[in-house]
């Protein structure tokens, strides 16, 4: 007999490891969001590289009576574990009525607060609901202030990614040795090298 479902229940940032992708992306969230909400054209993927296979990127499709989400993006690793690519879908599609509802909140709320949720849950969908994630879901701007745009970022609660910085990145005139970031894993993140 397996383990019964993990509910959904919202965690702080520091219930996630900190080589899961979703913390490498609210790192790279806040180093954005020093004084103002992060407009879409700041967010360098090639900072975030061991998060993009774990990325949603929803549309926030607003009209007089309510807002919809459009997923916009889903990364390979969302398609690989949800087994369906909801890139241009709604929200709502193959999800549990119970888990879509849970997500319409949490992204609305998101986008009025203009501030990250973290959760771990398992996923939402029917067959897959044995796994459990950890979730980060982040509002971005287009154009100023307001929410236009909400990132998720989902992986398997087990998922570790390498970290990212400019400090990994050797001085070409150095002589001495240095590690860093060369070759994708399979988790999209970059795997150590040492180099002489």
């Amino acid at each position: 007999m397996g383990k019964p479902p993990v509910p959904y229940h919202e965690i702080d940032i520091e219930g996630v490891p900190e080589r899961h992708p979703v913390n490498a992306f609210h790192s790279h969230w806040a180093a954005l969001a020093a004084d103002r909400l992060p407009r879409r054209s700041q967010i360098n993927p090639a900072e975030i590289t061991g998060a993009l296979p774990w990325m949603l990127v929803l549309e926030m499709l607003r009209d007089r009576k309510k807002t919809e989400f459009r997923y916009r993006l889903a990364g390979t690793g969302c398609t690989e574990l949800f087994g369906v690519d909801y890139t241009g879908k709604m929200l709502g599609e193959n999800l549990t009525q119970e888990g879509a509802e849970i997500r319409r909140k949490e992204f609305t709320h998101v986008a009025n607060t203009l501030e990250p949720v973290f959760s771990t849950t398992n996923l939402p969908i029917k067959t897959k609901d044995f796994i459990t994630v950890h979730r980060g879901v982040f509002p971005v701007s287009l154009h100023g202030d307001t929410a236009d745009q909400i990132f998720v970022i989902v992986a398997p609660k087990s998922t570790e990614c390498a970290l990212r910085s400019r400090a990994n990145v050797p001085n070409r005139l150095s002589t001495q040795r240095h590690t860093v970031s060369t070759a994708p894993n399979k988790c999209g993140a970059f795997q150590r090298h040492r180099l002489s």
